[in-house]
């Protein structure tokens, strides 16, 4: 009995030691690891106060908008300079536009300031807590200095862990993550990623990849920086050139004696109106995006055209449509192009298992929109995943019999979009489209544009008896009509 008894204090001492070393070794690991960000810092952003890191670059910056086609992206060519140092960020640039107009802009960045003269404006921008935060992950599009030494004074927040190749430092800049990747072997950052919100596209990564590293006098610096966007549907990129220190003597813009963060802004005000146009036809108005969205009647389904922006719309889309008709399911949802306007609502109607009418040029696009997790800012279709339909429109699609409705492709002859749809309700000699006729609501027709001209010859050639035109969008704002005689464009024409 005595032996055993020695025996389970023996156990319990050498269980006490094993335990003793296994925290040692994670305390020594995670050391090590500590001791790897600052030897980062110090191959990359070790500078006194009293100077900074200078340097010239060129930037080739992409972006999506209102363009001829789906993942187009509008090009721009910027050049400047950046000065930096753990307490100062300084951008001072110049953005040319199709080789010839040309913005100028600048950026004063530090501790509970930031100064932002944004291309073509005379007075500072006002600047939100959230665009502040925002603004520390963004100086690292040009240099990781900024951000790097947030990583350091923080490193008590932060989470790591190792892989094959990097150590991988994670922290939350307000309310987006943000991971720095060290290369084990070189103790340089070989890229930043960040997560965010788009509420079109759902969850949204972007990386700053590090590469071609060269070295100063003092530092390592990647001459070259691709930025990827939207998860790698759009790139940036940013050359570095003639890296060196100057002393922290450089004021690009005065703070104003009033300086003071506001706060973020919140959401308008939704305000909905719904309009009864005939017995089957219905336009609910969304003020609050300035879009005018049409439901269509039949006999045992409703048909939806257009719903803007996000998912948000879209439920509030759904919500009126079943006033007017309770117990008939949404079979169509279609959107005029694929600007954010017409389909941004469209993951709302996919949950409602309605098909999605577009064109094959769309389709891919609508197919990525519809299966982007929403895990930020779930909506119904995160919560609850239904598979997408879809029908393409090669050049015209017709429904209902008594009540009918033909949806024309007119495409490229919108002069607008590749994948432009218009709808005509013959018996009522009615048209509604999205954004193509820009009658003034007061003083006289002035000549068509390039869209209106594209409509016209798009009515004319499908031999279309056309009274009126409806206009989806703005409802309110740019003082245009939103119903307009075909006379008007007529007249805009001749």
């Amino acid at each position: 009995m005595k032996n055993k008894n020695n025996y389970c204090v023996l156990l319990i001492k050498q269980t006490k030691h094993l335990l003793v070393i296994a925290v040692l070794l994670v305390v020594i690991q995670s050391c090590s690891k500590t001791t790897q960000l600052q030897s980062c810092w110090n191959k990359q952003a070790d500078t006194t106060d009293k100077n900074l890191i200078t340097f010239f670059f060129k930037e080739e910056l992409n972006k999506l908008g209102h363009n001829f086609e789906p993942w187009e992206k509008t090009k721009y060519s910027i050049i400047g300079n950046i000065w930096v140092n753990q307490n100062r960020f300084l951008k001072l640039d110049t953005l040319t536009i199709n080789s010839k107009a040309k913005y100028y802009s600048k950026i004063e960045y530090s501790k509970n300031t930031l100064l932002h003269l944004d291309y073509g404006n005379k007075e500072l921008s006002s600047i939100t807590n959230d665009i502040y935060l925002k603004q520390l992950i963004k100086s690292a599009r040009y240099t990781p200095v900024y951000l790097l030494n947030h990583f350091v004074e923080n490193s008590n927040k932060l989470d790591i862990n190792t892989g094959v190749i990097n150590n991988v430092y994670s922290i939350n800049i307000g309310k987006i993550p943000v991971k720095l990747f060290i290369n084990k072997s070189t103790n340089l950052i070989d890229k930043i990623t960040y997560l965010t919100y788009d509420e079109l596209y759902g969850d949204v990564i972007t990386s700053y990849l590090y590469l071609s590293y060269k070295k100063s006098k003092t530092l390592s610096y990647p001459s070259k920086i691709e930025i990827k966007k939207i998860n790698g549907k759009v790139v940036d990129k940013v050359e570095i050139f003639r890296l060196n220190t100057t002393a922290d003597k450089i004021q690009l813009l005065d703070k104003p004696d009033n300086y003071k963060l506001i706060a973020s802004k919140k959401n308008g005000k939704i305000k909905v109106k719904t309009e009864k146009f005939n017995d089957f036809i219905y336009f609910i108005n969304l003020v609050h995006t300035e879009d005018k969205i049409m439901v269509v009647e039949f006999e045992d389904f409703m048909l939806v055209a257009e719903a803007p922006l996000n998912s948000k719309n879209g439920e509030l889309i759904i919500s009126e449509v079943k006033k007017i008709a309770p117990l008939k399911p949404i079979k169509y949802f279609v959107f005029g192009h694929h600007h954010p306007h017409y389909l941004g609502g469209i993951r709302a109607f996919v949950h409602k298992e309605a098909t999605v009418l577009c064109t094959n040029i769309s389709k891919e696009y609508v197919e990525y929109i519809a299966k982007a997790p929403h895990t930020i800012q779930p909506d119904s279709l995160q919560f609850e995943p239904k598979k997408l339909k879809t029908k393409t429109i090669q050049d015209s699609f017709i429904i209902g019999k008594e009540n009918q409705l033909n949806i024309y492709f007119i495409g490229a002859k919108s002069e607008h979009t590749k994948d432009y749809l218009i709808y005509y309700f013959p018996k009522e000699k009615l048209l509604f489209q999205d954004d193509l006729c820009w009658i003034p609501k007061e003083g006289s027709i002035g000549k068509a544009n390039a869209r209106q001209r594209g409509l016209y010859n798009s009515i004319k050639e499908l031999k279309l008896n056309v009274k009126t035109i409806i206009q989806s969008w703005p409802v309110e704002s740019h003082k245009v009509k939103t119903i307009i005689p075909f006379q008007d464009l007529e007249k805009s024409i001749k």
